[in-house]
């Protein structure tokens, strides 16, 4: 059994390369009845990926990842093999070199179409499963950033549209059944709410708080996660708390002022300050350890750099949930971060929490809980 250092150089390893898997090897594995693919190919996350469970040391919770799938060679070195037993084989390089053995975490059984909310809509369409138990939907898939031409390069939420994988608007009512059917199946103990940036001053507020209080009325226990832009009007915040939700997170993405211009040039115009306060006001709100903000790797910024800004954030009370950027399929390749940098991020993060009492295994809800797309909480777990 790998011990918990062993698991976080290879979950970093692959979350930053992902697998290469073979067609032959998808056909192979549908008429088995398992069901794996390239992925989603729209959404506001990290894009293409399948979610795995590592044979890690004993503990309460399972450590999982989320890797891409790619379906050429020149992506990765690392190759989704059979399945032997209940675990894939994956290799590196070539098939002689056995890297590790992962297990899928298989689709929930409301996937199927014949699913459907009591609208009428395939529930699938509404919410999807991360990892082992959180639900994650977007409620608006619409954003202004991206009607005005100023949409983040890693981001793919109105492609999810186009690909007919979702619908533009969900209510709570929808959302709340396909958190019925998924806890049937014990897929979903926390859930991620996103949405696209609306063109108000409430910046989308106003449409969460009528969707969370929907899903309380049916899941009035259940812990929400939520994902919005920095408010000039802070009283929002302690709506959406009384709302039900029990974590934020406020996403700055690139630390770096310069890059941030140029990779999110609509969220640019909304200065860091604000990003400040907001931060402060939401810890004040929702409490310590619950309050997060996705950190990009793999753009131009030197380590060093992103350390001491970092470390900025976690001094407020931030927890930086740091992954590397994906690439979209379909559009613009995006850089690939070294994994072996990323894990010396990661380890230097963990002591900068630890320095400031910052505790992602806390957290409530959502991204940070869930793990699947970062190895923070790993890394946590060794300094």
């Amino acid at each position: 059994m790998a011990t918990i250092k062993e698991v976080l150089e290879k979950k970093s390893e692959l979350l930053c390369k992902g697998l290469f898997i073979d067609q032959e090897l998808i056909d192979h594995y549908k008429k088995q009845g398992i069901n794996i693919d390239f992925g989603r190919k729209g959404g506001a996350g990290p894009l293409g990926g399948r979610y795995f469970k590592f044979d890690s040391p004993s503990q309460e919770k399972p450590i999982i990842v989320n890797a891409a799938l790619w379906d050429t060679r020149d992506r990765t070195d690392l190759i989704l093999g059979k399945k032997v037993e209940n675990k894939f084989n994956i290799y590196k390089k070539d098939k002689n070199h056995l890297w590790g053995k992962l297990k899928l975490i298989e689709n929930p059984k409301y996937y199927s179409p014949e699913y459907k909310t009591s609208d009428g809509i395939p529930m699938r369409k509404i919410a999807l499963v991360h990892g082992i138990d959180c639900l994650g939907t977007t409620i608006y898939q619409k954003c202004t950033h991206w009607e005005c031409g100023n949409a983040c390069a890693f981001c793919g939420i109105e492609l999810s549209l186009k690909y007919d994988t979702t619908i533009l608007e969900k209510t709570g009512k929808q959302i709340a059944e396909v958190i019925t059917a998924a806890r049937k199946e014990g897929r979903c103990t926390h859930l991620t709410i996103t949405s696209g940036t609306e063109a108000t001053e409430d910046k989308g507020a106003l449409r969460y708080l009528k969707v969370l209080k929907e899903i309380k009325e049916l899941h009035p226990n259940i812990p929400l996660h939520i994902q919005i832009e920095p408010l000039e009007n802070l009283s929002y915040l302690k709506k959406l708390k009384d709302a039900g939700a029990a974590t934020i997170g406020i996403h700055i993405e690139v630390l770096n002022d310069t890059l941030r211009k140029k990779i999110t040039p609509g969220k640019y115009k909304i200065p860091y300050s604000l990003f400040e306060k907001n931060w402060k006001k939401s810890i004040e709100i929702f409490g310590r350890n619950q309050v997060e903000s996705f950190i990009l790797t793999g753009f131009e910024e030197s380590e060093g750099n992103l350390i001491h800004n970092l470390e900025k954030l976690i001094s407020i009370g931030v927890i930086p949930f740091v992954t590397p950027v994906r690439s979209i399929p379909g559009k613009s390749a995006l850089p690939q971060t070294d994994y072996k940098s990323l894990i010396d991020i990661y380890l230097k993060v963990a002591s900068l929490m630890k320095k400031y009492d910052v505790n992602p295994l806390k957290n409530k809800a959502g991204c940070v809980r869930c793990g699947g797309c970062s190895a923070i909480s790993e890394a946590y777990r060794i300094v």
